[in-house]
């Protein structure tokens, strides 16, 4: 009994030691802050807070006895998704009269800032849905002074960050955080800061996405090179991490966060990857550790994709183990005495070492040890920083030199052995290139000539080859000794016939006719090559000829019609200069048919098919110096050609058919 009462008596004792100790923030025992603390930021703590919004709160005699007091900073202050009101007391020293004071404010939600009831900064907007806006610092807080030593009373109207889209990263550690600092030094101290650190980290991402791009385009050059490729991504991954840190420092948006943090975890990925990649593919020697460590790379981001706290408390294991084996394979290529291990491994140990001193000077700093003040000064943690960033480049750099100039050498030494070899050889050389010069002379001589007779010959052949069949189907001929028939599916078929032949033939006699067919056939060669259609034989005076084989038309029956287009004026003109000559008449249909060679000696190029046969029908019923075609060919060529409606017209074996007459080609 005596001992419950002994600590019930304590327990009392000690709460109210603590109240004595730290009392509560309030209008009666305001924080006074002298000049000293307002230059170095003087923090608001703990504060009045209540959950609810009531403009009067801002009020400077509003009484709030009854609210609670609490750290403002803390997370577990902030559970719902509503308004929260703070109210602080202070005063200043009348050393800080009537100079440039702020509020340096760091939050995650939005926030109105009242100082002895009036407004003085607005941070983001709050509101409902919408209409809501988070901001994380004010970039420029509003400037204010103070003239006196009375309570000033600081009031924020405050919403957190706590409802609505959750963010998949924890970026702040805390809700809101609030000092009272000077405006000169935190305006000097924030410029300095911009500049200097925007300038370190853009030069750092700079230079390495550079290095990357460089590396890169080696690999793309040389494939087998492939620690290029790793290299170049470790420098890609420090320049985006370099650049990310700097959109880090500047954001004031939450909404930013996620993405922000997961290309900064990819640049860390990365980082590490690629480490591992360059050490393995210059110092491995079995590339299955090289393999699984890509592997829990690309799982790292797939798990970073479903939950980032995982992901984030993982990688740096990940980091761990990729320091861990480089060091082991470095170490090992060293022992064995390996060129190239002294090179890289230098670079990369000194990185490493320096790694290690940092955490070991950021222990000793957490146990309160002494260290020397040159180590714990910004300077040396700049020239720390430098050498991190530039061993690892610098020993790569020595390796691509090294093995350039090994290579070079190599190169050089193999040559000085080639010019030794050619010069003790080259008086044997050159005996036996003399007599083989004169042999070669008469043998070149005798070839040329027996060349030239066989080139005479071949392309005779080939001029009579081509002048009997089409050029692809010679070609088929010369390279398989045959030619297989081909179906054709889409062609147009010319035939000609010339008026009155017979008759002509007996008032004109046999010789001048023969001169007659010969002039006009010869020219319709010109127009069939002029068009791209393929002659396929003449009938006495008939003249049969095909567009879209061997080579597929798709203007097969237009390019036809032009062709007979030609030919009649052709005629039409001959007529003026040789009253004598003679009238044709043109047919032409269009449709399918089977083409190929005839035979196996004296063998002729022919065409076959329900086509053709319709085609020689197209010519019988025309008329003299006319274009005679079938619906066929009229449905290709309506829309180009201008054509006369004939009607249906009653031919042998066919029936009825519709005809019609091809006048001109229609103006565009």
């Amino acid at each position: 009994m005596k001992k419950n009462l002994l600590f019930t008596f304590l327990f009392f004792a000690l709460i109210a030691l603590q109240n004595l100790c730290f009392a509560q923030n309030s209008f009666d025992k305001p924080r006074i802050f002298t000049e000293k603390d307002i230059e170095s930021g003087a923090a608001i703590e703990e504060s009045k807070f209540i959950a609810g919004d009531n403009q009067a709160f801002a009020l400077p005699k509003f009484d709030d006895s009854a609210w609670e007091s609490t750290d403002i900073s803390s997370k577990k202050s902030y559970k719902k998704d509503q308004v929260y009101w703070i109210r602080y007391y202070f005063k200043i020293d009348s050393a800080s009269f009537n100079k440039s004071l702020c509020f340096d404010i760091k939050q995650t939600g939005a926030s109105e800032i009242y100082l002895n009831g009036k407004k003085i900064e607005t941070i983001g907007k709050i509101g409902k849905g919408a209409l809501r806006e988070f901001k994380i610092k004010n970039e420029l807080p509003e400037l204010f002074s103070l003239n006196n030593t009375e309570v000033n009373v600081l009031a924020i109207r405050f919403l957190p960050a706590v409802g609505g889209k959750k963010m998949i990263i924890n970026y702040s550690p805390v809700v809101l955080d609030v000092e009272l600092a000077s405006a000169k030094e935190f305006l000097d101290e924030k410029v300095e800061m911009t500049e200097g650190f925007n300038f370190i980290t853009m030069l750092i991402c700079g230079v390495f996405s550079a290095l990357g791009f460089i590396h890169l385009l080696l690999f793309l050059f040389y494939r087998k090179a492939v620690y290029n490729l790793y290299f170049s991504i470790y420098n890609l991954s420090i320049g985006l991490l370099s650049y990310m840190i700097l959109l880090f420092y500047e954001m004031d948006d939450p909404a930013s966060i996620d993405s922000y943090g997961f290309f900064t975890f990819l640049s860390i990925v990365a980082f590490g990857a690629s480490l591992t990649g360059f050490v393995n593919t210059l110092f491995g020697r079995s590339k299955i550790r090289l393999k699984i460590l890509l592997v829990i790379a690309a799982l790292l981001l797939i798990v970073f994709y479903f939950s980032a706290a995982a992901a984030i408390s993982t990688v740096f294991f990940y980091l761990f183990f990729v320091w861990f084996e480089s060091l082991y394979l470095i170490i090992r290529a060293m022992i064995r005495r390996e060129k190239s291990a002294y090179i890289v491994g230098g670079g990369i140990l000194t990185f490493f070492a320096i790694i290690i001193l940092i955490i070991i000077f950021n222990i000793l700093e957490s146990l309160n040890i002494a260290t020397p003040q040159m180590l714990s000064s910004d300077e040396f943690g700049l020239y720390l920083l430098v050498l991190v960033i530039v061993s690892f480049p610098i020993s790569i750099s020595a390796y691509l030199g090294w093995q350039f100039a090994s290579t070079n050498l190599s190169l050089v030494k193999q040559l000085d052995e080639v010019n030794r070899l050619s010069d003790v050889n080259l008086k044997q050389e050159q005996e036996k290139q003399q007599i083989l010069q004169d042999q070669n002379d008469l043998l070149e001589k005798q070839v040329g000539e027996r060349t030239f007779e066989l080139q005479k010959e071949k392309q005779k052949t080939e001029n009579l080859l081509l002048n009997i069949l089409p050029h692809e189907v010679a070609e088929e001929l010369k390279e398989n000794g045959s030619s297989e028939a081909k179906y054709y599916d889409e062609v147009s078929v010319l035939f000609t016939d010339f008026v009155n032949f017979t008759q002509s033939s007996e008032k004109m006699g046999a010789e001048k006719m023969l001169v007659e067919l010969n002039e006009c056939f010869t020219a319709f060669d010109l127009i069939m090559e002029k068009h791209g259609l393929e002659k396929i034989k003449t009938i006495g005076d008939a003249y049969l000829a095909v567009c879209g084989l061997p080579l597929k038309n798709e203007c097969h029956a237009y390019q036809t019609v032009l062709v007979a287009l030609d030919i009649i004026d052709f005629i039409q003109e001959r007529k003026k200069t040789h009253p004598e000559a003679l009238d044709i008449r043109i047919g032409i249909n269009s449709g399918s048919l089977i083409a190929g060679i005839v035979g196996v000696k004296k063998f002729a190029y022919d065409i076959w098919g329900d086509t053709v046969n319709t085609a020689a029908r197209m010519e019988q019923n025309s008329e003299k110096g006319k274009i005679n075609i079938s619906e066929s060919t009229y449905q290709l060529v309506k829309d180009r050609v201008q054509c006369e409606y004939r009607g249906k017209i009653h031919t042998k074996g066919k029936g009825e058919m519709d005809m019609y007459f091809a006048i001109e080609t229609k103006k565009d």
